[in-house]
């Protein structure tokens, strides 16, 4: 059975359509200490106190993800 990082490990797009690739190296080894979920968004609580939010939505008539913050705040 494929383990989490098998599954999740991209190492390129190949999809001209898939939209922007985000660096995430800063959230590793950050725990999560909190998760909150509503129809539209995902909040994810690291115990730095960093908080992550996904937003499910629709532009232009695409379903496409937002997240705040995209990469580590100053």
């Amino acid at each position: 059975m494929a383990t989490h990082d098998d599954v999740a490990s991209v190492d390129a797009v190949v999809d001209a359509d898939s939209g922007c690739t985000v660096d995430w190296s800063w959230l590793h080894g950050l725990r999560i200490e909190s998760a909150t979920s509503d129809l539209q968004h995902l909040r994810l609580r690291f115990a730095d106190g960093t908080t992550l939010t996904v937003q499910a939505a629709n532009y232009q008539g695409k379903p496409f993800l937002a997240f705040d913050p995209y990469k580590p705040r100053a």
